[in-house]
């Protein structure tokens, strides 16, 4: 559909990047307010970029164009995204959230290298993320009732 008509499969890709940024938004603000009373520096972290990605989100859904805003800065937002992510978890007072951290912050910092020597070539992304989803749920798996 792109191919036939890329204004609408543009717009569209928008919607659905919005939604997904704004749904995990909303899942962060929800985990800053659950994990207040446990942490109160990592309920902080959480919240805020918990508002963040709520921010973003209704910006890619009602005003921003997310491919032309997000082709240049894919990389970088993505490893920012990770390096928060592991931020959270080392402030988090599980040791599985800690092993995990480590793993975010690690890929973290890959992705930010690839962001400043490959940034025209997105398919790296995806198979970084693909890599990042598969060792959480395995880590879901084996620490299902730690977590």
């Amino acid at each position: 559909m792109f191919i036939i008509f890329p204004l609408f499969s543009a717009n569209l890709i928008s919607i659905i990047i919005g939604i997904s940024v704004l749904i995990f938004g909303i899942g962060l603000a929800y985990s800053s307010f659950i994990t207040h009373e446990i942490s109160g520096a990592l309920s902080s972290v959480m919240g805020i970029f918990g508002i963040v990605m709520i921010i973003f989100g209704l910006c890619f859904i009602f005003a921003i164009n997310a491919i032309s805003f997000l082709v240049g800065l894919q990389f970088y937002i993505v490893a920012f995204m990770l390096i928060m992510i592991a931020v959270v978890g080392f402030l988090s007072d599980s040791n599985v959230a800690r092993t995990g951290a480590l793993l975010y912050l690690v890929l973290g910092i890959v992705i930010l290298l690839i962001a400043m020597f490959a940034a025209e070539n997105p398919i790296l992304i995806t198979i970084i993320l693909g890599v990042i989803l598969i060792a959480q749920g395995i880590m879901g798996l084996i620490y299902g009732n730690e977590i």
